[in-house]
């Protein structure tokens, strides 16, 4: 531009992110959706620099025009025009998913929280692990493979 201000014109950011166990992605990406504390947040290339706090939820990643999907859980994303890093505590594809192990955690955590005995704090965390669980399920139902649907169906039939 001729008064020396360029505008963002990139058509894809760097995605990168990281658990305290391994690196899950690393990539150029068009677009990324998170799940903040806020509601869902979109991040295009160019967004405005911002540090948010993630919540259990489902990411929409967008590559080479095709979507991808995971599971991202507690963290924090530092958005940029050209980079987005986010570090949470976990995140999964839905092929990576145990079903059977999802549901378990789920029914575990209702148990934990409705148990009066329970203190205000461990009632806390059971909520927390209820939606940490029903994210892992709902990614699965919506975005899992044939199999895993199979057994997620077989599970709430029975």
């Amino acid at each position: 531009m001729s008064d020396g201000i360029e505008k963002s014109t990139a058509k894809t950011m760097m995605l990168e992110v990281v658990t305290p166990y391994h690196h899950f992605f690393e990539g150029k990406v068009e677009a990324a959706v998170l799940s903040a504390l806020d509601g869902e947040l979109g991040i295009l290339p160019g967004h405005a620099p911002v540090v948010v706090a993630l919540t259990p939820g489902i990411t929409h990643i967008t590559v080479n025009g095709k979507h991808r999907y995971a599971v991202m859980m507690e963290g924090f994303a530092e958005i940029g025009p050209f980079m987005t890093v986010v570090v949470c505590n976990a995140a999964e594809w839905p092929e990576n998913i145990d079903v059977e192990r999802a549901q378990a955690a789920y029914e575990r955590a209702i148990k934990r929280y409705r148990d009066e005995t329970q203190n205000p704090q461990e009632r806390i965390y059971a909520r927390n692990s209820m939606r940490r669980a029903k994210m892992r399920l709902q990614l699965v139902a919506d975005h899992g493979t044939e199999e895993q649907m199979k057994k997620l169906r077989d599970m709430h039939t029975v």
